[in-house]
């Protein structure tokens, strides 16, 4: 599913925006990250129920697996024990994506599809309406305010920015959708799930490196979001003034439903 290929054959080839694997760990996808090169090495993360990284954490949804994903965007293994780990307040690439939003809306289509494309290219992915042909990017500002909306979640996430994109564009619905985790299941080769580990568990006994497994999605229950089952209310696009503030009769006004 995001991979093809297995680190004890040395043939491991990625299947999805490289993105994903610089800010999530999935199944397959292996532990070190040379972050002059962009290549990785070492053995995989097991990240089926009952591998030796997700454990049974995905079935209770707790921990850091508990969704069957993690995050990894910044983190340097090792690198960063007893080190000050320096996480980016504005990086280039914002600014790209910055730039190309206020393009469209000032009707600039292609200008600011030129701007998305820079970032694209950092990671080798081909232009955007080149690999969006029935999304009719170059006319279509609605659809392309989307992609980029999508193209700053690809490149920007884990960087405290969707949050912002959502309030900017009132997407209530946004905030109300209910998030789903993903179970993986190892099976043999009879096709029954195997909920053993490997690298630390049958890999000693000479067994192969899983490669076939059963994808289950769940709704995330642990933890919750109140707007999933309540609602979002409109009053959440702003934040209050400290009523203390307003108190003191010089203008100010709260914001509306505070």
């Amino acid at each position: 599913m995001f991979l093809t290929g297995t680190v004890a054959k040395g043939n491991i080839t990625l299947t999805r925006d490289p993105r994903l694997y610089e800010e999530a760990i999935v199944n397959g996808q292996q532990k070190t990250l040379d972050w002059t090169t962009g290549n990785m090495s070492g053995q995989s993360f097991e990240m089926w129920v009952g591998g030796t990284d997700a454990q049974l954490r995905p079935e209770t949804q707790s921990g850091a697996y508990g969704t069957g994903y993690a995050p990894i965007k910044f983190l340097m293994g090792d690198d960063m024990l007893r080190q000050y780990t320096e996480w980016p307040y504005l990086r280039l690439s914002e600014m790209y994506l910055t730039y190309a939003e206020a393009l469209l809306q000032t009707g600039d289509l292609a200008g600011a599809i030129k701007q998305v494309d820079v970032v694209r290219s950092r990671v080798g992915l081909g232009g955007l309406a080149e690999c969006n042909p029935t999304k009719n990017l170059k006319s279509d500002k609605s659809a392309l305010l989307q992609e980029i909306l999508r193209e700053r979640v690809c490149e920007l996430g884990m960087e405290d920015c969707r949050f912002f994109d959502m309030i900017r564009y009132k997407m209530k619905d946004r905030f109300e959708k209910q998030l789903h985790g993903l179970r993986i299941y190892r099976l043999d080769a009879s096709g029954n799930r195997v909920k053993t580990a490997w690298y630390n568990g049958d890999r000693k006994n000479g067994v192969e490196m899983p490669t076939t497994f059963e994808y289950e999605r769940f709704e995330i229950s642990a933890p919750t979001r109140y707007w999933w089952t309540n609602g979002f209310d409109p009053k959440w696009y702003l934040s209050p003034f400290p009523q203390t503030e307003v108190n003191k009769g010089y203008g100010l006004i709260q914001n509306p439903g505070w």
